[in-house]
């Protein structure tokens, strides 16, 4: 796994690149809304605009799947020096403000993978520990058999989580729904073909938009009903919603059906990751969000003007953390350069050896 990267690749592709790209700036929107104009006047209204930002976590998992994982040592280093870093950094961010620093704090922050906080980090690090045997599933099955383990998967997905909201996948915020979004993924890679056509991008531009404006529709609808807002996020928007897959899906076929090659694109969507531990951290999202909701009733009344700040504001957020990125891959490059001189796979080996002759 390259730096903050979902896959490996020795030469990026650029279309694939701008879709992490995209991702990350809808993220950014779709926290605006959920967390920023949470207490507004303009919730109800940007929850429509919602269904359209909220693919974004489901693509980053199927172009994990498309290239597939291939988990190093050296992949782990990287993506653990980051999101402890950022950890670190924020904790003295935090203390230099007034808060209590305890060794308890210190300790969490150099664990990010099961205490940071951020649930998007737990379940990736989770795929990525599995990722050794779902390759090993997908690599010794036929056609017929991933069509079969994917119908499977989805009776799991959809009835027993999505409908019933089971405990096995209720919302899709779990490794389980993204063990089914990377097996998605590695099926498009090896088992379709990519139609570079304009027809082709057409149709998967309009299964993407109608899937979202129909997932709008929705959540209007159960605003105006007045009913529990927990049917929202239930039934409306969870990762493992058909609408949501589906919409999740096309968006990652229109990329994957345009030929774009630049280097700028590649150089800043290697910090997409970056970007999202940055702005969700909860020192930033704990002056970024109220300031939202600041806006929204600010600009009560113009909502052309808020849409726009918020398109700036979040592609500032984005330039900001790919400019900070880039100055901490300076400072723990060298870190991770004296790590992987040792031959971590030897010694991994070594172990497996042993545990094998007891």
């Amino acid at each position: 796994m390259k730096q903050v990267a979902f896959y490996q690749s020795k030469t990026r592709e650029s279309n694939f690149e701008l879709l992490r790209l995209v991702c990350m700036f809808y993220i950014i929107l779709h926290h605006f809304i959920v967390h920023g104009l949470k207490s507004s006047n303009y919730e109800e209204h940007s929850m429509f605009f919602n269904g359209f930002f909220v693919i974004a976590v489901n693509c980053f998992i199927l172009i994990s799947g498309y290239f597939s994982i291939k988990t190093s040592w050296k992949g782990f280093f990287r993506l653990y020096i980051m999101c402890a870093f950022y950890g670190v950094l924020f904790l003295v961010v935090s203390v230099t403000y007034g808060d209590h620093l305890s060794i308890k704090k210190v300790i969490y922050s150099l664990l990010p993978f099961s205490q940071s906080g951020f649930w998007f980090i737990k379940c990736y690090f989770y795929l990525f520990l599995l990722s050794p045997m779902l390759n090993k599933v997908v690599d010794n099955c036929s056609k017929k058999e991933y069509i079969g383990l994917l119908l499977f998967w989805s009776i799991l997905t959809f009835y027993c989580g999505f409908l019933w909201q089971g405990e096995i996948n209720n919302r899709g915020y779990n490794v389980m729904n993204f063990i089914f979004l990377y097996f998605i993924g590695r099926f498009i890679a090896l088992h379709t073909q990519n139609a570079i056509t304009a027809k082709k991008r057409t149709i998967y531009i309009c299964v993407y938009l109608l899937c979202s404006i129909i997932t709008g529709i929705l959540s209007l609808s159960i605003t105006h009903l007045n009913m529990d807002r927990k049917w929202l996020f239930t039934y409306v928007y969870p990762y493992n919603s058909p609408l949501m897959i589906i919409s999740s899906i096309a968006f990652v076929l229109f990329f994957r059906s345009i030929k774009v090659q630049n280097k700028q694109i590649n150089w800043c969507a290697q910090s997409v990751l970056a970007v999202y531990l940055l702005h969700e951290n909860g020192f930033v999202g704990s002056r970024l969000y109220p300031y939202i909701n600041k806006l929204g009733q600010h600009y009560a009344g113009h909502e052309c003007v808020l849409v726009i700040y918020f398109v700036f504001l979040a592609i500032t957020v984005m330039i900001v953390g790919i400019l900070i990125d880039k100055i901490r891959q300076v400072i723990t490059n060298p870190i991770e350069k004296n790590i992987n001189r040792i031959n971590w796979d030897a010694y991994t080996q070594k172990l497996i050896n042993k545990l094998i002759t007891l």
